[in-house]
């Protein structure tokens, strides 16, 4: 599930891509093709989310849900 970013009136902040992950190592790269950015790999941290440098993805640990 992602929350695409969007802009709101002058003023007020963009809201980055939120990504939910069940792993605690992905691999980011922007979403590929020419607006993409080199593949880097990152670790959620202790408090279970992490921001890619390059494109500002939010990565976000997942709580619940089907384990199978």
């Amino acid at each position: 599930m992602a929350e695409n970013m969007t802009a709101g009136t002058a003023g007020e902040t963009m809201v980055a891509e939120t990504i939910h992950v069940t792993e605690a190592r992905i691999a980011c790269d922007g979403g590929g093709g020419p607006l993409g950015h080199p593949r880097v790999w990152l670790t959620l941290g202790t408090d279970g989310e992490i921001i890619c440098p390059y494109c500002s993805r939010r990565y976000v640990r997942s709580t619940g849900g089907d384990d199978d």
